[in-house]
């Protein structure tokens, strides 16, 4: 039998003695060798061109095959999660990643490492914001799965150790406790009587806590779209108002008839107006509070917080009166809330109504005797009303609960001034030395709410100091003139001349005719006295003072003025002496406790934020104008933005 060799594999050419295979190889060489000579002698300059495109695709294959790998081993995605969301993502999901990537086609050429870089930041932020919840709530579910699981074993072996005829064994009651509250089958056990022999009922278990139910916000539609509300909660959190509000309110387009998406839509709308600086934001705010109140499905606890956001918020535009209609609501709908019946009273205080306040606040002194908040606003009230001795146990009472609202500026104020009128001097003192101490005033003598904090406070000034020394000048040089134009229309008959209304007054009579009042002129006054004001016209910090007043006062004899204070340390208030009576013991001016006059013709300075008392105890009339000015150390942009007073 003829053997097989490796030389005779592919068949074997007895002519040549080589293989078919290798002749087949020589025919090749001969054919490449045939076809280099007709080319000739030109020699091959440089390698065949690189495939740019297939380079190009390999590197966006790496890339993306080193983010897939890295982002599932490190946990950054959950794409279980992405899956899961399918179908779920919308045409503006993807609208705003391909947005993201839109710089990236013209900085590309100049800066590829920092298109790079955006690129790796756009896909990192939209896998963030619509992916991360998605594995918070899987991991939820997980955990729940669990804790359901175990409770289910738990219960499974309890009803097979109770249906054994053997003694049935107790568990302990440390291992059934870690059953989670949550997920507890809802079964009532029989309700049995288990008294002593003595009848008295047999005491709870000790070890056994009572956990408060937490109100209800969440509507049953909410329930099925509370994986994206908390997605939007978490741009909440992170302060992120206006994207936050752009979400909600497409959730709530898709989603209509869930209160609480809504609610949280006005939420992103405020947050959104307060870093924007917006009112109309505010005004969408309102809307969407209003939207979620009118919902039937509206759990009562969500309504609560949407009626409160909503008065909050108009009151916060000004619209006094929807506020008020909006707390009352609240009120009807929480009749024993002593908190919402204390903002109902405030609401009515800032309309004037203190009738209806006073009503509100019996009423809650009712529900809550030792409430501070309604002592303290009672106690207001009531002093307004002019009853000072029932006013000051219901201050001293508010003030001292230290309860939040009760330690403001206003009501230590009012509180040593009742105190004042009844002849309680020395306690009047100490509740001004208490507030200073509280850095509610500025001092027990300077007084004033409406501040600016870094101003330079002393009771008198001179005309160099206060940077007016040319409208003394002018006032002084003119003062007949303005004192006859005064004399003029100081007709008791007319009327021209108005009651203080202040409540300043303790005894005689006090009158004032106003020609420029917060930053505007009385055009039917000034053309009584029209050379006294072309002369303020002529001084910019006193014709636009808006936290002043320039005007004639009257004090007749026998008038006491109480010590006050006025209501802001951003003026200085200037007298000019018309007419100035020497007889009897003459009328003077007391400020934290310095004594001054007047003299005709003369400009007298002062500081009407520290307390000043007047006495006029001449047998004829007092006058004098009074000019208000800012004070000289405010800047131009904080006089053109101080509200007024």
């Amino acid at each position: 039998m003829s053997g097989v060799y490796p030389s005779n594999l592919h068949g074997y050419d007895v002519k040549t003695n080589k293989s078919r295979y290798h002749n087949a190889r020589l025919r090749v060489q001969d054919a490449q060798k045939s076809k280099s000579d007709d080319v000739g002698t030109a020699k091959i300059e440089s390698s065949p061109p690189t495939n740019k495109k297939l380079i190009s695709i390999l590197v966006v294959m790496t890339v993306v095959t080193w983010g897939l790998a890295t982002t599932a081993y490190f946990g950054v995605v959950d794409y279980k999660a992405i899956l899961s969301r399918g179908t779920r993502l919308t045409r503006t999901d993807i609208a705003e990643f391909a947005a993201s990537l839109y710089p990236l086609q013209y900085d590309s050429v100049r800066h590829p490492l920092r298109s790079f870089g955006n690129l790796l930041s756009a896909m990192d932020d939209f896998i963030s914001d619509f992916f991360v919840a998605e594995r918070a709530r899987f991991h939820i579910i997980d955990k729940r799965r669990t804790s359901l699981m175990s409770a289910s074993n738990r219960l499974k072996r309890i009803i097979d150790l109770g249906s054994r005829d053997t003694e049935p064994v107790v568990e302990s009651k440390a291992e059934t406790d870690q059953v989670v509250e949550a997920d507890k089958p809802k079964v009532e056990a029989p309700k049995t009587s288990t008294k002593s022999d003595s009848g008295e009922k047999a005491a709870k278990d000790p070890g056994e806590v009572t956990k408060k139910k937490k109100p209800k916000t969440l509507s049953d539609e909410d329930k099925r779209i509370l994986s994206e509300i908390k997605i939007g909660e978490k741009l909440l959190q992170q302060k992120k108002g206006e994207k936050a509000w752009k979400f909600f309110k497409d959730l709530t387009k898709t989603n209509p008839d869930c209160p609480k998406a809504k609610y949280l839509e006005g939420k992103a709308a405020e947050m959104t107006a307060s870093q924007q600086r917006s009112n109309p934001m505010i005004g969408l705010a309102i809307e969407a509070f209003s939207t979620a109140v009118q919902m039937k499905n509206c759990p009562k606890e969500l309504k609560k917080l949407s009626l409160t956001a909503k008065s909050e918020n108009e009151g916060f535009l000004g619209r006094m009166k929807p506020a008020l209609e909006t707390q009352r609501t609240l009120a009807r709908l929480y009749p024993k809330d002593v908190s919402i019946l204390n903002k109902l009273g405030v609401r009515f205080l800032m309309l004037g109504k203190n009738s209806a306040a006073k009503k509100v606040y019996q009423e809650v002194l009712r529900l809550a005797p030792n409430d501070g908040f309604a002592l303290v606003h009672m106690g207001f009230i009531v002093k307004q009303e002019g009853s000072w001795e029932e006013a000051i146990p219901l201050l001293k009472k508010g003030t001292d609960s230290n309860e939040p609202g009760t330690q403001e500026g206003k009501f230590y104020f009012h509180l040593g001034d009742a105190l004042h009128r009844t002849n309680r001097t020395a306690e009047a003192k100490a509740v001004y030395e208490q507030g200073a101490e509280r850095g509610l005033f500025r001092s027990k003598y300077q007084r004033s709410l409406y501040n600016v904090e870094r101003l330079t406070g002393k009771p008198f000034w001179t005309p160099e100091e206060a940077g007016v020394k040319e409208y003394v000048r002018r006032l002084e040089s003119n003062w007949k003139s303005i004192r006859d134009e005064a004399l003029s229309v100081m007709d008791m008959e007319k009327g021209l001349f108005l009651l203080e209304e202040e409540s300043l007054k303790d005894t005689g009579e006090w009158r004032q005719f106003t020609l420029f009042a917060r930053g505007h002129r009385d055009e039917n006054n000034c053309r009584r006295v029209p050379k006294t004001c072309s002369i303020i016209e002529r001084m910019p910090n006193a014709r636009g003072c808006r936290r002043g007043q320039v005007k004639f006062s009257v004090m007749m004899p026998g008038t006491h003025v109480w010590p006050h204070t006025g209501p802001t340390n951003c003026r200085l208030r200037m007298h000019l002496g018309l007419v100035i009576p020497r007889t009897g013991s003459g009328a003077r001016l007391a400020c934290a406790g310095e004594m001054r006059t007047w003299t005709e013709g003369k400009v007298l300075i002062f500081d009407d934020s520290f307390e000043h008392e007047v006495w006029q105890e001449a047998e004829s009339f007092r006058l004098i104008l009074i000019v208000d000015i800012w004070h000289p150390e405010l800047t131009e942009q904080e006089k053109k933005t101080l509200t007024s007073i």
